[in-house]
């Protein structure tokens, strides 16, 4: 910043003008104390000297008037020049005149405090489409070609950014999924970062903390199982295949979906909020810096709790509902021994693996959804929430989706 010493007032004075171009003397010392001269003025000196260049020899200027400064006799300055400068090129605007200040007569700093106030307002007009130049814009390099850019695009092409928007994340998906699969292997071949004091943390953790909701939760299915089953056994005098109902839609559907959905909303939501708490605090890039993979260190100890814990979490659920049918069906007339023969009829090989195999699949998906949400959190407190919200609404969305696929394969392949 210029250090004159001057104790003049502001002033800004017109030069010259020549062909368009305005050559202004500015002098005297700008501060908020000072005050600035009325930017009307300099556009009345402007305006008086373009309709004598007009009647000269010279064509009529043009409609863009650029503006070089004298900044020899140039004071100290603070906020007021730029407020100055941008008032004059408002009240330029308003008369129906452009303003370009020439690049390299004003101050550097004067001059990118000019861009940024110009560059955003300029964006989208007919002059900024059109490639004039703007107030300040030679300073931030780009935003007249990409402005121009922008308006010039046409609808296929704005289809297809919105198609690529769409795809990108399916394709950071894809990748996080063939990075889990890399950790895996390397974790069969022993040469895993893995911490198994933190696997056995959270096999507590989704595992033993979670029985009491996941019983309770499974015994209420198996009481409206049986209510359900019983208003339209009563009808034909058939109770008796109540018991055997509830235990083959525990054992095959129920007990299993039960689990999935409060890990959803459980585990999911935790893995999703810890990891993207860890990418807020940087954590994550600490781990990158020193040669650690986030993936094998902080993925594979939760997915493989989940996949541990899961199976024995169905067999929880599985007799907990079974026992919620039964206290519907006794008091309606079928015996504990008439239940558990008919249970046992229906505990056939098929029906009893068939929720173990699928608690193994929505295992590996719950885990995969809730941390890459969190490793695909953005860096603020909102995205932690949104990643955690999102991975408890997808992992149930895909959940669902994963036991209609495993209903039609056991289907094709008769396994009843």
């Amino acid at each position: 910043m210029p250090q004159k010493n001057q104790s003049s007032k502001p002033v800004a004075a017109l030069a010259a003008f020549d062909c368009a171009q305005a050559r202004v003397t500015l002098s005297g010392e700008w501060s908020l104390k000072n005050g600035f001269p009325a930017p009307d003025a300099l556009l009345h000196e402007i305006a008086s000297a373009r309709p004598a260049l007009a009647t000269a020899a010279e064509p009529a200027p043009a409609e863009v008037v650029t503006i070089a400064f004298d900044c020899a006799a140039l004071g100290r300055y603070d906020s007021s020049l730029p407020a100055y400068l941008h008032a004059l090129n408002e009240g330029a605007r308003r008369g129906g005149t452009r303003l370009a200040f020439a690049p390299g007569t004003l101050p550097d700093t004067i001059e990118r405090m000019l861009s940024l106030a110009t560059a955003r307002q300029g964006a989208g007009t007919p002059e900024a489409a059109a490639g004039e130049a703007l107030p300040g814009s030679s300073a931030v390099p780009g935003v007249r070609a990409a402005t121009a850019r922008h308006l010039a695009e046409g609808l296929f092409c704005r289809i297809g950014t919105a198609a690529a928007r769409m795809v990108r994340p399916w394709g950071d998906a894809l990748a996080f999924v063939g990075e889990t699969m890399t950790a895996l292997a390397n974790l069969a071949r022993g040469r895993a970062r893995c911490r198994f004091p933190e696997f056995w943390f959270f096999v507590q953790a989704c595992g033993v903390d979670a029985f009491p909701i996941i019983g309770l939760v499974s015994f209420l299915t198996g009481l409206i199982l049986a209510y359900v089953g019983a208003l339209q056994m009563r009808q034909v005098g058939a109770m008796i295949y109540v018991p055997g109902g509830v235990a083959i839609s525990m054992m095959r559907e129920m007990g299993v979906l039960m689990v999935a959905m409060v890990l959803c909303g459980r585990t999911a939501t935790a893995y999703a909020a810890q990891l993207g708490s860890m990418k807020v605090s940087e954590e994550m890039a600490a781990y990158r810096s020193m040669g650690v993979p986030p993936v094998e260190y902080l993925v594979l100890p939760r997915i493989l709790a989940l996949v541990v814990t899961i199976p024995f979490l169905t067999l929880y659920a599985n007799f907990f509902g079974i026992i919620g049918g039964l206290f519907v069906t006794t008091p309606m007339g079928v015996s504990l021994g008439q239940s558990y023969n008919m249970m046992a009829l229906t505990m056939t090989l098929p029906n009893f693996t068939s929720g173990l195999i699928k608690s193994v699949a929505f295992a590996m998906l719950i885990g995969w959804i809730g941390c890459h949400r969190g490793m695909a959190c953005g860096k603020s407190s909102e995205a932690v929430g949104d990643a955690a919200t999102s991975a408890a609404v997808l992992g149930i969305t895909l959940v669902i989706v994963a036991d209609a696929i495993f209903a039609v394969l056991f289907n094709i392949i008769d396994f009843f």
